[in-house]
């Protein structure tokens, strides 16, 4: 009877971690994300409802310096639509891309921009597109234009959100501004 007792304190226990790291209701201007080791070893990446037709996500955000090499930040905006408590994401992307020569120059504000349209066949990053639907109380993200390192092949995969530490920009010229000013963001 003991045993019984704690195998079912360490299933309520285990279930209500589970539950409190998830998300059960998408709220604008929060920021989420998912568990990045799920489907890949790059950078997580993260994603913000900003009003009732439209989103941003800011994929495999990275900042760290990284042996001098260049990099990139991009910041995609979308349109999505609700069909049956399923947000379906992907129309009218657009995306902003900032290069850094170094993460000195990123530390300086010094980069390149370039705009542009994304057809929807051409979505790639997490977040483009895909659709994010509650399962068992909790939303996850589904997507069949994810690269993973668990398969060569493209294939569904559905990775449960979760909440984010940062806030990413809600505009363009937020987004340019806090690159252009340096200022840093706070990693997970």
């Amino acid at each position: 009877m003991t045993i019984t007792f704690l195998g079912l304190l360490v299933a309520v226990g285990s279930f209500l971690l589970w539950q409190a790291n998830g998300v059960t209701k998408i709220n604008y201007n929060q920021t989420y994300t998912y568990e990045n080791k799920r489907i890949s070893p790059d950078p997580p990446s993260y994603f913000r409802i900003v009003d009732g037709s439209h989103y941003v996500t800011i994929p495999q955000l990275n900042l760290e310096d990284d042996y001098n090499q260049g990099f990139k930040i991009d910041f995609i905006q979308g349109s999505y639509t609700r069909s049956q408590g399923v947000l379906i994401l992907g129309k009218n992307i657009t995306r902003t891309r900032l290069w850094f020569d170094n993460y000195q120059a990123f530390e300086k504000g010094m980069y390149s921009k370039k705009n542009a349209k994304i057809p929807l066949n051409q979505a790639t990053s997490p977040f483009e597109e895909g659709q994010m639907f509650k399962k068992h109380g909790l939303y996850y993200y589904k997507s069949k234009r994810l690269d993973t390192y668990l398969s060569i092949k493209k294939k569904y995969v559905s990775i449960r959100l979760k909440p984010a530490k940062i806030n990413i920009p809600t505009t363009e010229k937020e987004f340019i501004q806090r690159y252009h000013k340096k200022q840093s963001h706070q990693q997970e």
